[in-house]
């Protein structure tokens, strides 16, 4: 097991592997091969191969970026997420993922992406693209999206999830199945207030609209519309 460590003035930043560890000094990188692990106070990243670019002179806390490749973990106290390509800007705090089989497992449940994932501690918001699934604990619902928009809090936990493009949303407790333009789930509230084209559908019985609320709460599905439509129901 090779180890190398620096410092800075939050947090130590260490690295392992279990093949070896390489310091290119022309290139201002270290490289770490076989089951590499990169740890600090906030954050630990595992991956086949790590690579670590600094600036300065080594020892002086300079590490500035992180790459992982090849079935690479980044995992903090809150969230866990899965691919075989990041790239994390320790500066600018930002965690870029890219590939075709991306995953985050979290309290709030499992999102899954076929392109990126932007994770941005610093604007606490976590954005995925690409056939976008996440799917819910609570309540059990699963939204499917282009694109998803977490937003965070201090703690890293998830305040609401905004979903755009081709949103489709499945409520086993309400046996509902809705599409939208846009839907934004609310966490606190237990609420989803969805936007444009709205339709919502239980068994052969639907609403459509404009706009509409699903209160988790209390168990309550309200559709609206705006001037120019009205809102349009067959039940059966």
């Amino acid at each position: 097991m090779a180890t190398a460590s620096e410092l800075d003035a939050e947090s130590k930043i260490e690295i392992k592997a279990s093949d070896k560890l390489e310091w290119d000094q022309l290139e201002n990188k270290i490289v770490a091969y076989g089951d590499a692990v990169v740890k600090s106070s906030f954050f630990s990243i595992n991956a086949n191969e790590i690579v670590g670019f600094y600036e300065g002179q080594i020892g002086q806390g300079k590490i500035q970026r992180l790459i992982a490749n090849e079935n690479a973990v980044f995992e903090t106290s809150q969230i866990i997420i899965n691919s075989n390509f990041m790239n994390y800007d320790l500066v600018k705090e930002t965690l870029l993922v890219k590939g075709d089989n991306i995953s985050m497992l979290s309290n709030f449940g499992t999102v899954y992406s076929q392109n990126s994932l932007l994770y941005d501690k610093i604007e606490k918001k976590i954005i995925l693209d690409g056939n976008v699934l996440i799917n819910l604990k609570n309540p059990e619902a699963k939204i499917n999206a282009n694109k998803l928009i977490i937003k965070i809090d201090e703690n890293e936990k998830i305040t609401s999830v905004k979903a755009i493009e081709k949103v489709k949303v499945k409520i086993d407790s309400l046996e509902q199945n809705i599409s939208s333009d846009t839907a934004e789930l609310f966490n606190i509230d237990q609420k989803i207030n969805f936007e444009g084209n709205v339709i919502i559908k239980q068994n052969e019985s639907f609403l459509k609209g404009n706009s509409a609320v699903i209160d988790f709460k209390k168990g309550l599905s309200s559709m609206s519309s705006n001037e120019q439509n009205s809102v349009t129901g067959v039940f059966y």
